[in-house]
């Protein structure tokens, strides 16, 4: 009884900290793009497409009965952008972690991009719905969105953008200050 109470907490621990790093996103340098009023929003256009990062536990999760249930925990991050800025975002996570669990998140959202010639890159959504399978389905709150009128808010800030191509697929990677690279790869 004290085990399952014990991996429902750890559940709980690492979910509030996957769904953390999901909507906080990957804030960097003070980087806030201020396009002209009425202005079509500055983007490169080899940027122009979908876009998917994703990301798995080594760990892997197995049932009561030592059959395998997949990994322990997932994040993706798919990007749509369009070759006037506008776009969308969709970020999952799940996790499997614990007997008997299950949790997924699901954030949809949709607002604008801004690039620039020094390799940065910002998204910031505008309006948007987060979904879980803890049964919350709501729209995305005030704090959770870039607000127009004040140019402030949330936003999913990288730098060090360089477009490239591996393994023959085209590419865009991004390096965090701590110097961890991640890969968002071209999707049809």
């Amino acid at each position: 009884m004290k085990t399952l109470k014990l991996n429902r907490l750890a559940l709980a621990i690492i979910a509030a900290i996957l769904v953390s790093i999901s909507v906080t996103g990957c804030e960097k340098d003070d980087v806030t793009p201020k396009p002209p009023a009425g202005a079509v929003h500055i983007v490169d256009q080899r940027l122009v497409g979908k876009w998917m990062w994703t990301n798995s536990s080594d760990g892997a999760y197995y049932d009561n009965n030592g059959v395998y249930q997949g990994s322990a925990y997932g994040l993706a991050k798919q990007y749509n952008i369009g070759a006037d800025g506008y776009g969308s975002c969709y970020s999952h996570l799940y996790s499997t972690i614990g007997a008997g669990t299950y949790i997924e998140v699901n954030i949809s959202s949709q607002g604008f991009f801004e690039s620039d010639n020094q390799g940065h890159l910002g998204y910031f959504p505008t309006s948007g719905t987060y979904k879980s399978t803890s049964g919350e389905n709501r729209p995305l709150r005030a704090d959770e969105l870039w607000n127009t009128q004040t140019n402030s808010g949330k936003s999913d800030l990288v730098q060090k953008l360089v477009i490239t191509k591996v393994g023959g697929r085209d590419c865009f990677q991004v390096t965090a200050t701590n110097g961890t690279v991640d890969t968002f790869f071209k999707v049809p």
